[in-house]
């Protein structure tokens, strides 16, 4: 009998050492950095959509005052309820439509900033599409790729930079190259949502 029970307990202690189910898992201590809420985003959201609508806008004569507050209502919604490369897209196409709206004259520095909140808002719409509105993230991962979002912005800088310097007097192709640069945002910003992963992991933190 002994040699029995000295048998059945060698057979529970090589099952518990071979079989993954019976093996007790170990313990793991992980430490993140400083992390934002998932709703965080979808508010940065509610307030930048808007400011970029009524920034391209805002050197647009002749709108009427009820059509453009219906469409920033429409755009700032859609964005924030589903937050995608695609309504980002949209909505910076929006803005750059508002934009080449601009009557004939000197080049207005004020396309530079539409441009800026465009690019901010195509990358701030990323994450609010990945990160749950009740998840986190870490600041450290928002800021991965810090350096390929400076080239993009610098590069739009210098483009209104030159067509600042074409426009000694009037000249509506200056007004065309920067609606052109807000477009080609709305490019990168569709080709961005082809991966299911752009910056950090596609699974964030819950």
């Amino acid at each position: 009998m002994i040699r029995a029970a000295l048998a059945a307990w060698t057979d529970r202690v090589r099952s518990r050492r071979t079989d993954p189910a019976r093996r007790p898992l170990p313990e793991i201590t992980t430490v993140t950095g400083p992390t934002l809420r998932g709703w965080v985003l979808r508010l940065a959201l509610l307030v930048l959509t808007p400011a970029l609508v009524l920034t391209a806008a805002s050197r647009t004569p002749g709108l009427a005052p009820a059509l453009l507050a219906t469409v920033v209502v429409l755009g700032t919604g859609l964005l924030v309820l589903r937050p995608t490369p695609a309504t980002a897209g949209g909505v910076v196409v929006l803005a750059a439509v508002l934009l080449w709206g601009l009557e004939p004259g000197p080049f207005d520095p004020w396309a530079l900033l539409v441009a800026l909140q465009s690019y901010l808002l195509t990358r701030l719409t990323w994450w609010a599409g990945h990160v749950p509105a009740r998840g986190r993230v870490e600041i450290a991962a928002l800021l991965t790729g810090w350096r390929r979002d400076v080239v993009v912005l610098a590069a739009t800088a210098a483009l209104g930079a030159l067509a600042l310097l074409a426009s000694g007097t009037t000249l509506p192709g200056a007004v065309l190259l920067a609606a052109l640069a807000v477009a080609g945002t709305a490019a990168l910003a569709l080709a961005t949502g082809r991966t299911s992963r752009d910056d950090g992991s596609s699974e964030p933190e819950a």
